[in-house]
Order: structure tokens, then C-alpha cells, then sequence
């Protein structure tokens, strides 16, 4: 096993589902062994139903537990951790701030991918642990967050392909020595260890509680869909010179109401969500989309498939920045659900916006995109980014 056949194994996953969303004959999708549902209604139906299909990560919890991969009450008290903490941030009040960070991280970048990318990390980085009154030490915490994804596409792809035990044991020892650096990294910041033992008190009630595994799934899950998101909006931008001056006018006029761009920031949700795919397990004997299914059997839900359901959307397969379902509001809210839908939809998700909305306006205020080409690349590892060596080229304005 090496990172390129990880890579192959789990991109090819995402291509099938880009391969099969919208097809006719839904009941006989799948992806191995598990069954694909990606028909907005069935969809709806599973996700608003928890205590029916139930979160389950395989070997992604080696990684630790979270309100990402709990269920029932246990979730409950993990959301009441973080909620309060993210909907404070996402504030309206909040708005000038983030946009402040995303503005000064992005001044400081070199003019190029890999530079905007750092810095989209950076401000993120900021402005989640703000929302916990922390400050992170960027460098030690992104080297951090590196090790986490690395850890994380290594624990997905031995979800898919069984391990040796050698490279099971190599996984499971990385997980937690990850975790132990984490806290770490954590204990040596001024009020880290204050706001673990916050998150500790909260969840008292949950035996063999780690605050530390809390923090750093929630930290990996919003800050790399995040930048992931704004990764793909620069790639689009570059690959057609118009949408990027459009854009870029909007935004030039100034105002709060930016129509055009928060119908390309959906429409990039909707042809690349950042998280492509959602796994459930079966609590009980049901019948779903006329398929039978029984306790214990693991279902694929395919978000790209509800995204690109010919009888929700128009053109459903082609990347539209002005799309019509956007600019005027029409689109089925069952058909679009890049934060998911339901009682377990990401608690994250209007901070995220947020910042997706203001870290485009302060790429497109400083700088210009092009490709060579218009090949879509991405790298998927837990969420759906750019792959590594994109033809985008970048100039500061």
C-alpha cells in the first residue's frame, strides 16, 4: 500500500458516483458491497431519520469520537459542545471580522495556488479557534492538520480495502499519536487547556470522554471543507476568464447583496460538494426505494447523485455558473444538500458560509485566475478537493 494506490482507490469511489448520479435504474447502484441511494426523496428520508440509519465510520473513529461519527444520545451531548460556539461565530455582526482575517491572511500570500491556499487555511485556522477564544500557532497546527488527513485517507481507504495487520497497527498508532500532539500543541497555547476542560465539564455524562479527539475532528471537518470549498470556486473562476470578471464587478461595486456570487459559491457546492459521499448503517428491517434492507447492512448515500438528479436540475451534469435554479431561487432544497439536511446537518453550516462568502470576495480582490485547460482534478480524502499540480495560474490584481 502507497499513497498513490490510497489515492486511485479512493478517487475512483467518487468518479463512480460522478459516473452514476442521475442514471436511470437507481435500485441496482452500487459501490461494492454497499447499496447507493441518490434520489433526493430517498435521501431526504434517510438522513431525516438518525435513529433508523445511523452514523457509522469504520475505521475513520481509530481517529477518535466526535458529534461527526456518535449517534443518539451521546451525539446530543457532543453537539451541545461545539453548537453554541459556531453559531456565535456566524453572527451577522461577525461578518466584517472574518472578512478582515481573510483579507490580511490572503495580502500577506505569495501569488500563487499553494500560497492562497496556505493563507485560506490560515484565516480559517483563525476563525474557528477564535470561536473557542483560542489563538493557534499556524505553522505547528496546519503541520498538524496535514497529519490528520493523512491519517484520516489511510483510515477510509482500510474501510474499503482490508489492512494487513501490520498497516492496520501502523494506522492505528499514527491515529493516536497524532491526537497525543494535538493536545500537545493545545496544552502549550495560551486558554488551550482551559477550553478542554470547558469541553470535559460539558461532557461528563459520556465515559472515556477525550476533549482532545472532540477538538480535532471538528477543527479537520471545518476547516478543510471550508477551504476545499473556496479551492474550487478559484479553479472554476480560472477556467472561464467572463464568470471571474463578472464576479469580480460584483464584487468591485461593493454592497452586502452579491447575487452572482453566491449563485457560483452554490453551484460549486452542488457540482463538487466537499463531502461526496455519506455511509449509514441499517438499525432495523425497512424497505427504501424499492429495496429491502436489514439490520446492520451499510448504505452509500451519494450526494453527488441527489446533486446531479436530472428530475431536480437542468443540465444537471455541467457546471453552470449562472444557473437559473440558483439566481432565482427555485431549486428543490431536498436536491442540494452539500451540509447534508435533517437533525444531523453539519452544526457548522453557517459559519461556513460565512466564511466561504468572504474568503471569495477577498481572493477576487486581490487576485486573477487562468488555466491551461478545463479538466476537473480533485483529490478526495474524507472531503473533495483540488488535486495537487492544478493548471491554475494566479496574478495579483
Amino acid at each position: 500500500m502507497n499513497q498513490s494506490q490510497i489515492e486511485d482507490v479512493l478517487n475512483s469511489i467518487v468518479y463512480a458516483l460522478y459516473a452514476q448520479g442521475g442514471q436511470p435504474g437507481a435500485g441496482e447502484n452500487r459501490i461494492g458491497n454497499l447499496e447507493v441511494f441518490d434520489h433526493p426523496d430517498a435521501v431526504d428520508h434517510i438522513v431525516k431519520a438518525p435513529a433508523l440509519f445511523r452514523k457509522n465510520f469504520s475505521m475513520i473513529s481509530a481517529l477518535g469520537y466526535s458529534r461527526f461519527n456518535t449517534n443518539d444520545e451521546n451525539w446530543a451531548i457532543r453537539r451541545e459542545i461545539t453548537q453554541d460556539a459556531y453559531l456565535a461565530a456566524a453572527r451577522p455582526a461577525r461578518q466584517n471580522a472574518v472578512s478582515e482575517i481573510y483579507a490580511a491572511s490572503l495580502s500577506q500570500s505569495d501569488a500563487s495556488l499553494a500560497g492562497i491556499q496556505k493563507a485560506l487555511f490560515s484565516a480559517s485556522l483563525t476563525i474557528f479557534y477564535g470561536a473557542f477564544g483560542l489563538v493557534p500557532s499556524i505553522e505547528p497546527t496546519l503541520a498538524l492538520i496535514d497529519r490528520v488527513r493523512d491519517v484520516l485517507r489511510r483510515l477510509q481507504y482500510f474501510s474499503w480495502v482490508a489492512p494487513t495487520v501490520a498497516e492496520r497497527d501502523r494506522a492505528l498508532h499514527d491515529a493516536r499519536q497524532v491526537v497525543i500532539d494535538f493536545a500537545a500543541q493545545l496544552a502549550a497555547e495560551p486558554g488551550g487547556a482551559a477550553a478542554m476542560a470547558h469541553f470535559a465539564e460539558k461532557a461528563k455524562e459520556i465515559e472515556g470522554f477525550s476533549p482532545v479527539e472532540e477538538f480535532v475532528m471538528n477543527v479537520f471537518a471545518g476547516v478543510e471543507t471550508t477551504v476545499a470549498t473556496v479551492l474550487w470556486v478559484i479553479d472554476r473562476m480560472g477556467a472561464n476568464e467572463k464568470v471571474q470578471q463578472r464576479l469580480q464587478d460584483e464584487i468591485a461595486a461593493g454592497g452586502a447583496a452579491t447575487p452572482y456570487s453566491d449563485c457560483i459559491v452554490n453551484e460549486t457546492m452542488r457540482y463538487l460538494p466537499p463531502i461526496p459521499f455519506l455511509v449509514r448503517e441499517v438499525g432495523a428491517e425497512t424497505s427504501l426505494d424499492g429495496r429491502q434492507l436489514r439490520p446492520g447492512q451499510l448504505i452509500l448515500i451519494s450526494v453527488v447523485g441527489v446533486h446531479q438528479h436530472p428530475a431536480f436540475w437542468s443540465d444537471p451534469k455541467t457546471f453552470d455558473a449562472s444557473r437559473k435554479e440558483f439566481i432565482e431561487d427555485s431549486y428543490d432544497r431536498r436536491a442540494f444538500i452539500p451540509f447534508l439536511t435533517g437533525p444531523r446537518m453539519c452544526g457548522g453550516a453557517r459559519l461556513g458560509r460565512l466564511e466561504v462568502k468572504e474568503a471569495v470576495r477577498a481572493v477576487v480582490r486581490q487576485f486573477a485566475f487562468s488555466r491551461a485547460d478545463n479538466v476537473i482534478r480533485f483529490d478526495y480524502g474524507l472531503a473533495l478537493r483540488p488535486a495537487a499540480g492544478s493548471s491554475v495560474g494566479v496574478a495579483r490584481r
